[in-house]
């Protein structure tokens, strides 16, 4: 009896001590910040390096300015300078996530990070900028709506760059509480940084559109990492021959098709289009358009003195500096005369710019404003950048990083971030997510977008935008009225901190 009543008062005084040494630092320390730094802060975001393409929040990777506050690990400064920097400029997405990791580390609030990876062309930065929107309007809603944990993102810029990619990839993953990965914009950079996330376990949503079998190339991985949010071009060049009426050609007629041969995503649409027009005895005459020396006028006569009756185009997503610019050059050329089709890399404001020399194009396109399925988000993106013009980069982006968070929402915080990484690779296996800008969300078996988004459109005309035109359904032969057309709206009310 005696030996079970030491036991019982040496547990007694045990407990007693650890009770004392808590609430004697509770006195030095109310807010519990050494504690909660040991247990819930396991970032690398306190000791950033610059000039690495990499960033917190401590430097623009858009402009290359540094941000001491943040740099230093002066968060609370950090977010006072983010906050009256949003407040100038409410349409810009990297000061918002900026904002958001800053708050994260002033709190000191567990965090998921993942990575979100963009191209920043210094002469064309709208791209990636769109890009970066949607992901950080899941980021701004997540940290609202979630008290105990938050989302932090890290801004990649890829520069459109595969010979660099890789190298990218393998210091971005060096970072061990990387969680996951949006991005990259291209197929091609999707396929030269696969291996590296492959390597690593670590799951990356792209937006690339090539066929995953183009992508993996010879290296196929016996675990899949790479989930596609976009429907690939098996789905949508099927629209493309049929809104064209190709099919309706009789055997042995042409099709002209440039294309940019050393692309990955061009070479598998291109690929996809050949195979489904032999089957009919259509022949393809097929151009390089990326070649630097290219000249529209006679490359264009060059494909009607053999018999062209249509013009697809389909460069790449500017990896290649002439592609988009040789494509457009065929357009002012062409001045409508030859029916012309291409792809989502060709929803650009340029085209509406030619809107009197387009109205034989056709685009088949997998998300845009008019047909979302979830008007709510595109209201969200009214209320917080101030315009309703969001645009399919946008939306992807939204739905890649709302996938990340459904499966984050799922995980343990307090397990490694390895458990972590392999957790959002079961998860997403067989997650079903509702409400994307482009309405369901899920994988099949292999990793590839289930739901076919893709629709035809065309441009028409309309004196409500500031182009003079804006691209519609193929359905319908003219513009909105313009109430309902989505216009620039005021800017929003400075957020609070």
């Amino acid at each position: 009896m005696k030996s079970f009543r030491k036991k019982i008062h040496k547990i007694s005084t045990f407990i007693f001590m650890i009770a004392f040494v808590a609430w004697g630092y509770w006195i030095i320390d109310p807010q519990m910040q050494f504690i909660k730094e040991w247990l819930f802060s396991n970032n690398w975001c306190k000791k950033p390096e610059l000039n690495d393409n990499i960033s917190c929040g401590e430097e623009s990777l858009f402009t290359q300015e540094k941000y001491s506050a943040f740099q230093t690990g002066q968060f609370k400064d950090a977010v006072d300078f983010f906050t009256k920097e949003i407040n100038k400029k409410p349409n810009n997405p990297e000061i918002l996530v900026y904002l958001n990791n800053a708050k994260l580390m002033q709190e000191v609030r567990k965090s998921y990070t993942i990575a979100v990876v963009i191209p920043i062309k210094q002469d064309d930065q709208s791209t990636a900028e769109a890009l970066l929107r949607g992901a950080a309007q899941i980021q701004e809603d997540f940290n609202k709506k979630h008290k105990n944990i938050g989302l932090k993102i890290v801004i990649v810029n890829d520069d459109n760059n595969p010979n660099t990619v890789p190298k990218l990839a393998e210091n971005l993953l060096s970072k061990d509480d990387i969680v996951a990965v949006f991005g990259h914009y291209t197929s091609e950079l999707t396929k030269k940084a696969l291996p590296i996330y492959q390597e690593k376990k670590v799951v990356v949503i792209a937006s690339a559109t090539a066929k995953r079998e183009d992508i993996l190339g010879d290296q196929p991985h016996p675990e899949n990492f790479l989930f596609l949010i976009a429907p690939s071009v098996k789905f949508q060049i099927p629209k493309l021959i049929e809104q064209l009426k190709l099919a309706t050609l009789t055997n042995g007629e042409k099709v002209a098709i440039f294309y940019t041969p050393s692309s990955t995503y061009s070479k598998s649409a291109f690929e996809e289009i050949r195979k489904q027009l032999d089957v009919n005895g259509i022949r393809i005459i097929d151009k390089d358009v990326s070649v630097p020396h290219f000249t529209a006028f006679s490359s264009l006569n060059e494909v009607k003195q053999q018999g062209a009756k249509a013009l697809i185009f389909i460069p790449d997503g500017q990896v290649n500096p002439n592609s988009i610019k040789n494509t457009l050059s065929l357009i002012d050329v062409n001045q409508d005369q030859l029916p012309m089709g291409g792809l989502s890399v060709l929803y650009r404001t340029e085209i509406l710019n030619r809107k009197d020399i387009v109205k034989k194009l056709l685009l088949v396109i997998y998300w845009h404003p008019l047909s979302s399925p979830n008007q709510k988000v595109i209201d969200r993106a009214k209320q917080l950048w101030g315009t309703g013009h969001i645009n399919l980069q946008t939306a992807m982006s939204y739905d890649g990083t709302l996938v990340l968070t459904k499966a984050l929402e799922k995980l343990s915080p307090i397990n490694s971030w390895e458990k972590q990484r392999l957790d959002i690779q079961k998860q997403l296996n067989s997650l079903e997510v509702k409400e994307g800008a482009s309405g369901t969300i899920s994988f099949d078996e292999v990793g590839d977008r289930k739901e076919d988004t893709s629709q035809a459109f065309h441009v028409v005309l309309t004196k409500c935008t500031k182009f003079g035109a804006m691209f519609v359904p193929i359905k319908q032969k003219q513009a909105l009225p313009c109430p309902e057309v989505q216009e620039p709206h005021p800017q929003p009310p400075p957020r609070k901190r």
